[in-house]
């Protein structure tokens, strides 16, 4: 898209609020046309050891919870918090985990905001959110995070990664957006800004964590890949 062929761009929890209800649709059929849908969402869980024990855990972005279901599946008596902008969205989650809801609490909130703490997690997740931030932000959010885990803590990140050359256009494309926006403060709107995985994992380091794994990949060849990572604190 070119920077002269700007759409309109909506505030991030509107933005998911309007399409909850037809949101894991869209991700199975239009964001992972092929068999990469349930690979991708459980990969996330893959670097979390299967225990009984009821582990702490963070869901960043957390959606409808499509990663939900691998998590528990590894970790059954996990005490899981997540957090996002879309009420809808969160509504959603409740309705599918219902059985589930007494070890799920959910905080309808920003994660670039809301406190953590310090040392309160095992592990924290992501999945399909933290392209929508620019990287200061992003080292600023993964410090966060790196302070919120437990010795020894992960954290797993499932993101778009792409081309150096898209991520320069989508970030031309970010400040093309803003440009008239003095009052945006970054992750405000839906906007993507997707990294290289390279860049990605610098960041990460920067922030801190250690022992970076590439834990699954759908194609380094392709443009507009999808990648889970996880890094040790």
């Amino acid at each position: 898209m070119s920077t002269k062929e700007l759409e309109p761009i909506e505030p991030m929890g509107a933005f998911f609020d309007a399409r909850a209800a037809g949101y894991d649709d869209h991700m199975r059929d239009n964001i992972y046309v092929d068999d990469t849908f349930v690979p991708f969402y459980r990969a996330i869980s893959l670097p979390i050891r299967e225990t009984a024990e009821p582990l702490a855990i963070l869901d960043l972005g957390c959606g409808t919870g499509l990663e939900i279901e691998f998590l528990l599946s590894r970790v059954p008596n996990a005490r899981i918090t997540g957090i996002d902008l879309s009420e809808n969205m969160l509504e959603l989650l409740r309705s599918r985990y219902a059985a589930h809801m007494g070890q799920i609490t959910l905080v309808m909130d920003s994660y670039l905001t809301v406190p953590f703490g310090t040392q309160m997690y095992d592990h924290v997740i992501s999945a399909m959110s933290i392209h929508h931030i620019l990287r200061d932000t992003k080292l600023e959010l993964y410090r966060k995070i790196h302070a919120a885990l437990k010795p020894g803590g992960k954290y797993v990140e499932g993101d778009s990664v792409v081309f150096a050359e898209t991520e320069s256009q989508c970030l031309a494309e970010y400040y093309a957006y803003t440009a008239d926006m003095p009052d945006a403060q970054d992750g405000q709107y839906h906007i993507d800004v997707p990294f290289t995985l390279e860049r990605q994992q610098a960041v990460l380091l920067e922030a801190g964590f250690k022992d970076y794994q590439l834990v699954w990949q759908r194609d380094p060849n392709v443009d507009w890949n999808f990648a889970v990572y996880a890094v040790a604190k």
